[in-house]
């Protein structure tokens, strides 16, 4: 029944700060702190497996793994004061982890400076990254993002989830010829589908589609 997955912070001053520095120097095994650093793997290849879409919703700092996070979702809406930064150079170590991830979003040129530089930059830069898919105005943003996840929620459900599955796997081929007939078989399958039959049905009666998610 879930149609959208929102991924918030708990307050409006961090979206995520990354990984907890003073961990690095605990008591734990060299074994037990590679296996945490594994959490964030498991995290972004769980929610890119989720079949409902997941927003993130970015609203204040995202640092470091922070950003990664974000970069996990389908879709990642951010306030206008909300901002970015993989900061990892100036401790000494490299977002690895990020790397993956941004090399999957952005051009290699724009993720290698802001991960040598290490500064943080705001939504808009993050935007023409295409780290972040929209900005909003502070003021707007509660009632824009709200919206938008209604637009969401209220999309027909096997053309979501079909399509999400087929958008990743094609984004993961390296051959245009195997992911197009892949994508061919994706769209036979879903207009055999009742809701690909109720939506063509309600553009012809013009009238909003009665969606069953089969």
């Amino acid at each position: 029944d879930v149609r959208v997955v929102v991924v918030a912070s708990a307050g409006e001053r961090v979206f995520c700060a990354g990984a907890d520095l003073a961990v690095m120097g605990n008591d734990a095994t060299g074994l037990e702190q590679h296996e945490g650093r594994g959490l964030l793997a498991k995290l972004v290849i769980a929610m890119r497996a989720c079949p409902a879409p997941i927003v993130a919703r970015v609203q204040g700092g995202g640092r470091a793994g922070g950003s990664g996070r974000a970069a996990g979702a389908d879709v990642v809406l951010a306030r206008e004061s909300a901002s970015f930064g993989m900061p990892e150079v100036d401790r000494g170590l490299w977002p690895f982890m990020v790397s993956a991830l941004l090399a999957r979003h952005v051009s290699p040129k724009h993720a290698m400076d802001r991960m040598l530089a290490g500064d943080r930059f705001d939504a808009r830069t993050a935007y023409e990254m295409g780290l972040v898919s929209r900005v909003f105005s502070d003021a707007a943003f509660d009632a824009e993002f709200d919206a938008y996840v209604a637009k969401l929620a209220a999309a027909a459900p096997v053309a979501v989830r079909l399509g999400k599955a087929a958008w990743i796997s094609a984004s993961e081929t390296p051959s245009l010829q195997a992911a197009l007939e892949a994508m061919q078989a994706q769209l036979s399958l879903l207009t055999t589908t009742k809701d690909a039959a109720e939506g063509i049905t309600a553009f012809f009666e013009k009238r909003p589609p009665n969606w069953t998610g089969r």
